[in-house]
């Protein structure tokens, strides 16, 4: 028997809850970045940074279309 019901705590997390995958994601490229332009520092510095902005810039487009 399956249960569709969402547990409670997962409506709380809202807009929150995929912040970190996008922060892996920057992290990720910016060290893939940093490896093809020989400063693996400053890509995984700027890495994560570049995933937030990524992550606003989507969210806003989710939200400006009227999902949330």
């Amino acid at each position: 028997m399956t249960n569709n019901d969402t547990p409670r705590s997962a409506g709380a997390l809202g807009i929150w809850a995929n912040i970190g995958v996008w922060i892996a994601l920057g992290a990720a490229l910016g060290v893939a970045a940093g490896v093809l332009f020989d400063n693996i520092v400053l890509g995984a510095a700027l890495g994560p940074g570049l995933g937030v902005a990524a992550w606003a810039v989507f969210i806003a487009g989710r939200n400006a279309g009227g999902e949330s």
